[in-house]
């Protein structure tokens, strides 16, 4: 995703990521991998459980998120989802980015 930042904010869409852990360390792995977009916690597994990207169980955690791409329109409306069918596959970052293009008018 990083790679592409400044590609999909040019597209008009903002970034950021979710994540179940603590605001602590996300504010750490942004430091560690040098992430300049926004990193959320969802401590308490909401937003999850609201985009349908919950996994009940991985590796011994409960109720852990699964990696996924949602762009959400201006209006609220997820116009483009990609959620991985295994947990150590990533989301297709070209894609997502395609779908920006179009909804710019761009494609």
């Amino acid at each position: 995703m990083g790679a592409r930042l400044d590609e999909i904010r040019e597209l008009g869409a903002d970034v950021y990521g979710i994540s179940a852990d603590s605001h602590f360390a996300l504010a750490a792995w942004a430091r560690e991998r040098g992430i300049t977009y926004p990193l959320l916690s969802d401590w308490s597994r909401e937003v999850i459980a609201a985009y349908d990207v919950k996994l009940d169980e991985l590796a011994g955690y409960r109720d852990v998120p699964d990696r996924a791409i949602i762009i959400v329109d201006r209006d609220g409306t997820i116009v483009h989802r990609d959620r991985v069918p295994q947990p150590r596959e990533l989301p297709d970052v070209d894609a997502a980015v395609r779908r920006l293009r179009e909804l710019a008018g761009r494609a």
